[in-house]
C-alpha cells in the first residue's frame, strides 16, 4: 500500500501542500531570472526607441528650417539688401516658428544686415563655422555649440546661402534653433527614472542633457564616449560605465545615432541615451523578492488551513460516519446520520445514504420526462442559436459603422490643424507674389517657381486626405501586426487636436509587440478612447496640466496597451455604464454614445481580448489586453 495512505489525513494535506509548494517556489525563481533577462532586452531596446524618436523630431525640425532658408534665399528684398523690409519680414516669419530662436542675413564678409531679433552694435559672423561652410559649399551648412552674438543664448546655428538677380553668391541666411525647443523634445521622449538624454554637436560639445545633474550644457561630453561614437558606425548600442554624475561601477546601456546634413563629412549632431542597468533590473528583482514572500504567506496559511480542515471538517465527521456504520453493522436500522454529519461532500453523502431507497424510483420517471423535453429542445435550439448570433452580429456592425462615421467626425477636425502649416506655406507663397508684383519683378520663371511651390504644398496636403482615408478602410481579413505602427497611426490624426487643446499625449513606455486581429478596427479602438479621454478635459479648466500617458508592454503572451488622464476620473456611479450601447455624458449634439460600445465589441467579440476601465488618483485608465 502507498505509504501515503496509511497516514492521517492532516498529515496527508499537509504533505500535498508542501508538495505543490516546492514546484511553485521552483516557478517563481525560473520566472524571476526570465523577467531579469526581459528586462535587459527591453533596456536594450528602449535606448534604440528613444534615440530613434528623438532623431526623428530632430530631422523633421530641421526640414523645417530647411524649406523656411530656402523660401527666404528667392525673396528679392534679400536679394536686394533692403534691410528694412527684410527685418519687418522676418519678425513676421519668427513668431509664426516658436521653435526658432532668430533668423539673420549677413553679407558676404560675414556682417550682419537684418535680423528678426534685434540688435544695436556691428555684428560679425565670418568666424563661425555654419557661415564659413555655407560660403565654401553653396549649401545648407551646420554650426556647432555657441553663445548667440544678438541673443546671448547658448543656441546652435545653420546657414543657406543666397545669391542677387546676376546669379552672384552675396551672403548667408541663418537660423539659430531655441535650445528652449532641445528641452522639450528631450523631455518629451525620456523614459521615467535616472535616464540620461544628451545631444551633442559635431565638436564633442554638450547642446543640452536631461536631467541637470547629467552632463552640463557647454561642456566637454566624455572624451572616451565620444571618440567610441566618432570611429563607430551610425547607429550603435553598448554597456559603459564611469560616466559624470554616476556612482563609482555602476554600468549603463548606451545607444546614440549620428545626424548629418548632405555633403557635410561629419556629422552635425549625436543623439546619445542611457538607462542604468541596475534601474533596468530593479524591477524585476523586486517582483522576485515579492513573489517569494507571497508564496510564503500563502504557504503558512495554507498550512493552517489544512490543519483546520484535516479536524473539523473531515476527520471528526469521519469518526461519525464510522460509528454510525457500526451500530448499523450490529443490528440498529434506525440509525440516521444526516442531522449529525451536514455540509459538504460528507453531508451529501450522508443525505443520499438515508435517502437513496426512496428516490430510486422517482428519479427513474424524472430522468424519462427529461429526457422527452432535452430531445424537443435539441430539436430547435440550433436553430434559434443560429438566427440569434445573426442578429447580433448585424446589431454590432450597425453600431460599429455609426462609431466609424463619429470617429471621422473627429479626424475632420484633425485635418484642419495638419493643413495649418501648408496653408501657413501657401500664404507666403501668394505674398511673395503680391511683393514682386509690386516691385515689378513678377515674371515668368518666378510665376513658374512659385507655382511648383504652391502644387508641392498641395500635392502633400492631398496625401494627408489619402493618409487619413487609408485609416478608416476597412480590414477584412485578420494579419499579424505591430500595435506601435496601429499607435502612430492613431497619434498622427490626433496629435494636432491635442496640441491645439493644450494637452500633451506622453509614451511612457513602449515595447514591440505584435497582436493578431484587424489593424484598422484596433486603430479605431485607440481614437476612440483616446478622443474620449480629450472629451473629459473639457469639463476642466487650463490651469492644470493636461496629460494622456500612454504604455505599450506585454504580460505574460498577451500585449497591453494603457491610456490614463489626468481629467479627474470618472463618477463611480457611471463608470459601469460607459461601455453601454448609446450610453453618453454629453449633450445630444455632441456624443452617440456608441464609441465605447463599439471598442468594447471589436477588442472582446472580433480580437478575443479585454477592454477595461478603471480610476486612478488623477483620472482614468483604459487597459487593451489582445
Amino acid at each position: 500500500m502507498n505509504p501515503l495512505l496509511k497516514m492521517p489525513i492532516r498529515m496527508q494535506l499537509l504533505v500535498i501542500v508542501a508538495i505543490v509548494a516546492v514546484p511553485a517556489a521552483g516557478i517563481i525563481i525560473y520566472s524571476g531570472e526570465q523577467n531579469r533577462k526581459q528586462a535587459i532586452e527591453h533596456a536594450r531596446a528602449e535606448t534604440q526607441t528613444v534615440v530613434g524618436l528623438v532623431a526623428s523630431e530632430q530631422r523633421l525640425m530641421l526640414a523645417s528650417a530647411q524649406q523656411l532658408l530656402i523660401t527666404l534665399a528667392q525673396l528679392p528684398e534679400i536679394n536686394e539688401k533692403e534691410a528694412a523690409n527684410t527685418t519687418f519680414f522676418l519678425r513676421r516669419i519668427l513668431r509664426l516658428h516658436p521653435t526658432i530662436g532668430n533668423i539673420f542675413v549677413a553679407d558676404r564678409a560675414g556682417f550682419i544686415w537684418a535680423s528678426a531679433a534685434p540688435f544695436e552694435k556691428k555684428i560679425n559672423v565670418a568666424d563661425r563655422r555654419y557661415f564659413k561652410n555655407a560660403i565654401a559649399t553653396g549649401r545648407l551648412s551646420s554650426g556647432e555649440y555657441q553663445i548667440g552674438r544678438i541673443s546671448h543664448k547658448p543656441s546652435l546655428n545653420f546657414g543657406y546661402p543666397y545669391w542677387d538677380s546676376r546669379g552672384r553668391l552675396t551672403g548667408v541666411i541663418c537660423v539659430s534653433l531655441d535650445m528652449q525647443r532641445y528641452k522639450d523634445l528631450l523631455e518629451q521622449f525620456r523614459p521615467p527614472g535616472r535616464t540620461q538624454m544628451v545631444l551633442i554637436d559635431h565638436d564633442g560639445m554638450v547642446l543640452f542633457g536631461v536631467p541637470q545633474r547629467g552632463p552640463q550644457t557647454g561642456k566637454a561630453f566624455d572624451q572616451r564616449l565620444f571618440r567610441w561614437m566618432q570611429l563607430g558606425p551610425d547607429t550603435a548600442t553598448s554597456i559603459a560605465s564611469g560616466l559624470a554624475g554616476d556612482s563609482p561601477g555602476e554600468k549603463r546601456y548606451i545607444s546614440y545615432q549620428k545626424l548629418r546634413l548632405q555633403g557635410e563629412p561629419t556629422p552635425y549632431m549625436y543623439v546619445w541615451v542611457g538607462i542604468p542597468v541596475e534601474s533596468a533590473l530593479s524591477a524585476a528583482t523586486s517582483r522576485l523578492v515579492k513573489n517569494m514572500s507571497l508564496l510564503g504567506l500563502v504557504l503558512i496559511s495554507a498550512l493552517l488551513l489544512a490543519l483546520f480542515i484535516g479536524k473539523y471538517s473531515i476527520s471528526d465527521r469521519i469518526t461519525v460516519l464510522e460509528r454510525a456504520s457500526l451500530d448499523v453493522a450490529n443490528g440498529e436500522l434506525g440509525m440516521r446520520v444526516s442531522d449529525a454529519v451536514r455540509g459538504g461532500e460528507l453531508g451529501r453523502l450522508a443525505g443520499t445514504f438515508d435517502a437513496m431507497t426512496r428516490e430510486l424510483l422517482s428519479r427513474e420517471q424524472i430522468l424519462g420526462e427529461k429526457q422527452r423535453l432535452l430531445e424537443d429542445l435539441n430539436a430547435n435550439l440550433e436553430l434559434r442559436v443560429t438566427e440569434a448570433v445573426a442578429e447580433l452580429r448585424n446589431k454590432d456592425q450597425m453600431l460599429i459603422q455609426q462609431g466609424r462615421q463619429a470617429a471621422m467626425g473627429e479626424v475632420v477636425g484633425n485635418i484642419a490643424h495638419q493643413w495649418r502649416q501648408p496653408l501657413n506655406m501657401l500664404g507666403l507663397i501668394i505674398q511673395e507674389m503680391g511683393m514682386l508684383y509690386d516691385h515689378k519683378l513678377l515674371s515668368k520663371e518666378s510665376i513658374y517657381a512659385s507655382t511648383q511651390k504652391a502644387m508641392a504644398v498641395i500635392n502633400s496636403m492631398s496625401k494627408t486626405i489619402d493618409d487619413f482615408g487609408s485609416y478608416f478602410k476597412p480590414d477584412h481579413t485578420k494579419k499579424v501586426f505591430n500595435v506601435s505602427t496601429a499607435l502612430s497611426k492613431t497619434l498622427s490624426l490626433v496629435l494636432p487636436m491635442m496640441n491645439n487643446q493644450h494637452i500633451e499625449v506622453k509614451i511612457s513606455k513602449i515595447e514591440p509587440v505584435e497582436v493578431y486581429g484587424f489593424e484598422s478596427e484596433y486603430a479605431q479602438v485607440l481614437l476612440a478612447i483616446i478622443t474620449n479621454c480629450k472629451d473629459a478635459f473639457e469639463a476642466i479648466g487650463l490651469e492644470r496640466q493636461r496629460i494622456i500617458d500612454i504604455t505599450v508592454s506585454r504580460i505574460d503572451k498577451r500585449s497591453l496597451v494603457t491610456v490614463a488622464d489626468n481629467a479627474g476620473g470618472i463618477n463611480p456611479g457611471i463608470i459601469d455604464k460607459i461601455f453601454d450601447p448609446y450610453f453618453t455624458t454629453k449633450g445630444p449634439d455632441k456624443g452617440t454614445g456608441i464609441g465605447l460600445y463599439m471598442a468594447k465589441t471589436i477588442i472582446e467579440q472580433h480580437m478575443g481580448g479585454r477592454l477595461t476601465v478603471r480610476n486612478l488618483k488623477d483620472g482614468a485608465q483604459f487597459r487593451i489586453e489582445v
